[in-house]
């Protein structure tokens, strides 16, 4: 079976959010999981049907869809080091009306990060075109900027790179062939 290693680099704290508070914060992240496989997974689709296509059936193949299993599995990250401990940051929602802080608009949210982490893609299914979905993985993941909550606002930077399989000009030449 093949396998994608993966290391990230982080240029920001993030959050992969729970969905549930905790004594002095509105929204906590995982002690043991902070960037589980599911959110690695889904800023890469994300990317992927950014750059190739919302519709692109190639998408489908790769990370999966309602009529087709997925093929490949995803690892959590796992730190080089260690995690940094959760640190609570607040953050002022904005009033759509009058564009300006409302009083009781103000949430405290965990966050997380590292200095880098690593994770992986391993296939478990069958695939027809290997090239193609190695020029999928490993130009969405080198394209990823951001991952987690607020990455539009500052939260979750990063620089994505495959370890185990050279970005070389092939497999980006492989990749924009997929593109209708």
């Amino acid at each position: 079976m093949t396998r994608f290693d993966f290391e990230i680099t982080f240029h920001s704290p993030f959050r992969v959010a729970l969905g549930e508070g905790a004594a002095g914060v509105h929204d906590t992240v995982s002690r043991d999981d902070p960037l589980p496989s599911h959110g690695i997974k889904g800023v890469m689709r994300a990317t992927a049907k950014l750059l190739l296509g919302k519709e692109n059936p190639v998408v489908a193949e790769v990370f999966g869809s309602d009529y087709a299993r997925c093929p490949w599995r995803w690892s959590s990250a796992t730190p080089q080091e260690r995690w940094y401990p959760a640190q609570p940051t607040a953050r002022v929602n904005i009033d759509p009306d009058t564009h300006t802080a409302r009083d009781d608009m103000l949430s405290i949210a965990e966050q997380t990060g590292a200095a880098t982490a690593t994770f992986n893609v391993t296939q478990f299914g069958h695939v027809t075109d290997l090239a193609a979905h190695r020029a999928v993985l490993v130009v969405a993941a080198q394209a990823t900027r951001s991952l987690g909550a607020l990455r539009r606002r500052g939260l979750g930077w990063v620089g994505i790179r495959c370890t185990s399989h050279e970005t070389d000009e092939a497999t980006v030449r492989r990749f924009l062939q997929l593109r209708p």
